[in-house]
C-alpha cells in the first residue's frame, strides 16, 4: 500500500518540477528578449556615438583650415595690399573665416553636448546589463538549484520504488509458493475426497464371483461328502473386480433379473430394495443412507441365489 501512496507524490512532485521550469523557461526568455532589445539599444548608441566622435574630428579639422586660412589672412602686409578693394575683400574674407569658425565651433559644442548624453546613455545601458546579466545569472542557478532537487527527489523515489518492487517481487514468489502448496493441498482433499468417496460394487453367480476371484470357498462340506461349501469375500479384494462408483452421488444399483443376496458387511436396513423377501432383493437397491451403508466396507458384493 505505501508504493501505491508514494506514487501519486512521485507524480506531483514531477509536475511541479516541470511547471516551476517552464515558468523559470519563460521568464528567461522574456529577460532573453528584453537583453536584445536592450543589446540593440547599446549598439546604436554606441554606433550613434561613433557617428558624433567622426563629426566632431571632421568639424575640428575644418575649424583647424578654417584657423588656418585666418591665420595666413592676418599674416599679409598693409603694404602688399595695393588697393582699398583688397583690403576690403581681405577683411571680408577674414570676416568669413571668423562666421565659419564660429558655426563650426557652435555645431562642435553641440555634437559634445550629444557625446555627453550618448556617453551617459552608454554607461545607463552597461550598468543595465550588469544587472541583467546578474538577473540571468539568478535565473540560471534558480534553474540548476531546482533541476538539482529534482534529480535528487527522483533518486529518493526511484530506490523507493525499486525497495518496493524487491519486496513485493518477495511476495509475489511467497504468494506463487503458496498457490503452489494450495494448489497441492487441494489437489489431495480432492484426491482424498474421491478415494473416501469411492465404492466398488459387484453382482454375480457364486460361480462368477469365485472365479473373480471376489469370493473364496472356505470350510468343509455342508453334509460330509456332498453340498456346497461355505463362501466368504476375498482376502485381498481386486478393485478391477468390481464396477466403480461414486457412494454418494450414485445410490441406485440395478440388478439384473433374479433374486439376490448382499454378502458382504453393508447393513441393507439403511437401503431400500424394489423388492426384498426372505433377506433377498430383486429389481434394484436404493441406497438411502450412503454413509452409514458403506461405512463397514466400500467393496459391495451381492451374489444371485
Amino acid at each position: 500500500m505505501r508504493l501505491f501512496k508514494a506514487i501519486p507524490v512521485v507524480v506531483i512532485a514531477t509536475v511541479l518540477v516541470a511547471g516551476c521550469n517552464t515558468e523559470a523557461k519563460q521568464q528567461l526568455a522574456t529577460v532573453a528578449h528584453t537583453d536584445s532589445l536592450r543589446v540593440d539599444s547599446l549598439s546604436a548608441v554606441r554606433k550613434e556615438l561613433m557617428e558624433e566622435v567622426m563629426s566632431s574630428t571632421q568639424f575640428v579639422t575644418q575649424i583647424n583650415s578654417e584657423l588656418a586660412k585666418a591665420r595666413s589672412l592676418a599674416a599679409k602686409q598693409p603694404a602688399q595690399l595695393e588697393t582699398s578693394a583688397e583690403m576690403t575683400a581681405t577683411n571680408e574674407q577674414r570676416k568669413a573665416v571668423v562666421a565659419r569658425i564660429t558655426h563650426l565651433v557652435a555645431r562642435l559644442d553641440s555634437v559634445q553636448n550629444r557625446l555627453a548624453s550618448a556617453r551617459a546613455r552608454v554607461s545607463k545601458l552597461t550598468k543595465d546589463d550588469s544587472v541583467l546579466v546578474a538577473k540571468v545569472a539568478e535565473y540560471e542557478q534558480s534553474i540548476t538549484t531546482l533541476q538539482e532537487s529534482a534529480a535528487k527527489e527522483r533518486a529518493e523515489f526511484q530506490t523507493m520504488i525499486n525497495q518496493k518492487t524487491t519486496e513485493i517481487a518477495s511476495l509475489n514468489s511467497r504468494i506463487d509458493t503458496l498457490n503452489t502448496v494450495r494448489t497441492a493441498l487441494v489437489d489431495t482433499v480432492g484426491q482424498l475426497t474421491n478415494e473416501k468417496n469411492t465404492a466398488y460394487y459387484v453382482v454375480g453367480t457364486r460361480d462368477e464371483l469365485i472365479k473373480k476371484g471376489v469370493l473364496v470357498a472356505e470350510g468343509g462340506k455342508r453334509f460330509f461328502l456332498v453340498g456346497s461349501r461355505n463362501v466368504v469375500p476375498g482376502r485381498q479384494l481386486d478393485p478391477t473386480a468390481f464396477t466403480k462408483i461414486d457412494r454418494l452421488n450414485d445410490r441406485t444399483i440395478n440388478l439384473p433379473a433374479g433374486e439376490y443376496q448382499i454378502l458382504t458387511r453393508q447393513n441393507a436396513s439403511y437401503a431400500k430394495a424394489a423388492s426384498m423377501k426372505d433377506g433377498k432383493i430383486a429389481g434394484q437397491l436404493q441406497i438411502e443412507q450412503p454413509e452409514r451403508f458403506w461405512e463397514t466396507s466400500r467393496f459391495l458384493i451381492i451374489v444371485r441365489s
